[in-house]
């Protein structure tokens, strides 16, 4: 079941989710709470040769260290040049009690100028604690320019019909 406002509200009060710093009032929509961008992305390095990745042996983190660099968004914005894809993640950190999943979606607003903010991982396991990673890409024809604390996706909160078993532990765990 999807969570509302109140209910998103009542369940941050309780400590079943934790948003921190729990954003503005204007984020919480009907049935979702806004979240925005850090200011620190990861962009690909230029000139990086062709990859082979090799799926039964892929270690993520060290292909995001090896092949990526942070860049500091700039007062005057980080501009999302059409092709482009970068890494980044929500200032906000996100906690879920193990009766609680959720859901990372782009904004409507973004998808309208050919920016997806999630590829396909939009799922946040029970347990999860972290701020969440967003995989920006930008399918559209001309520059945008993204902003330090822009609102840029939305989380759906979904309660569970049975607390899960454990919760979440895998490798994005606080990292």
């Amino acid at each position: 079941m999807l969570l509302s406002d109140g209910e998103i509200l009542l369940a941050q009060n309780n400590g079943e989710l934790k948003i921190d710093p729990f954003p503005l009032s204007s984020s919480l929509q009907p049935a979702s709470i806004d979240l925005r961008l850090h200011s620190e992305i990861r962009v690909q390095k230029k000139g990086t040769a062709g990859i082979t990745l090799d799926p039964t042996e892929l270690d993520v983190n060290s292909y995001i260290r090896d092949y990526t660099e942070e860049v500091a968004i700039s007062p005057e914005g980080y501009t999302l040049n059409p092709g482009s894809f970068i890494i980044g993640r929500t200032v906000e950190t996100v906690g879920l009690g193990n009766r609680l999943s959720g859901r990372v979606e782009g904004r409507s607003r973004l998808a309208r100028l050919g920016i997806g903010v999630h590829i396909t991982a939009p799922k946040i396991d029970p347990g999860f604690y972290n701020q969440i990673t967003l995989e920006i890409f930008h399918l559209g024809n001309t520059s945008v320019k993204l902003r330090n604390e822009m609102i840029i996706c939305t989380l759906l909160i979904e309660r569970l019909g049975h607390p899960a078993g454990e919760g979440y532990h895998g490798m994005f765990q606080g990292s």
